[in-house]
């Protein structure tokens, strides 16, 4: 278990730099948050890692560390609103216990941490389960964040969603579009 609480920890940490336009520069791309439809969407197929994703025409993806950023809303966005995919190994640990110790690992270390829903879920026939917050962030302010693991054939799968709280609930309904297409081999 301390594996993979390391392996949390990690996945946060480098998930946070992701969202902030200052590790990318500033670019010029605007969006409108509106619903995306079906048509625009473009599938991400990585051969090596063995995944595939689907994910909106014009977000940027990082492929260090599999990330999908959504374009600047405006010339004053200083915040990029995105979906990381991580996975690694975990053997004898259901997603339940991997879920708590991860609360638990938030709940020591992350400034003004807030559980918002810890629930079970399924996904593609296998058990899943989100923990939703909120946390605070010097420079972004009050984040809202979505972490979504599953597990299968021992393999985990992390999907980490993280928001500036006035816009997660209009980028979900998306998010939650990429996650459902996320397929692995096996």
């Amino acid at each position: 278990m301390n594996n993979f609480i390391s392996f949390a920890v990690v996945v946060f940490m480098l998930s946070v730099p992701l969202y902030s336009l200052s590790a990318f520069g500033a670019d010029n791309v605007t969006s409108n948050k509106s619903q995306i439809t079906e048509d625009q969407f473009v599938t991400y197929d990585n051969s090596t890692q063995r995944i595939k994703i689907d994910y909106p025409k014009g977000w940027t993806v990082i492929e260090q560390g599999l990330a999908f950023l959504s374009p600047k809303e405006n010339d004053s966005d200083t915040f990029r609103e995105g979906l990381r995919v991580t996975g690694g190994s975990v053997v004898n640990e259901t997603i339940d216990k991997l879920a708590d110790s991860v609360l638990r690992f938030y709940n020591s270390t992350m400034k003004d941490f807030h559980l918002v829903e810890s629930k079970d879920a399924i996904f593609h026939g296998n058990p899943a389960h989100v923990l939703i917050y909120t946390l605070s962030i010097p420079g972004n302010g009050t984040l809202k964040a979505m972490d979504f693991g599953t597990i299968e054939s021992n393999i985990i799968h992390v999907f980490q969603y993280l928001a500036q709280e006035n816009k997660f609930d209009s980028y979900l309904p998306t998010i939650q579009r990429m996650i459902d297409s996320f397929r692995a081999a096996k």
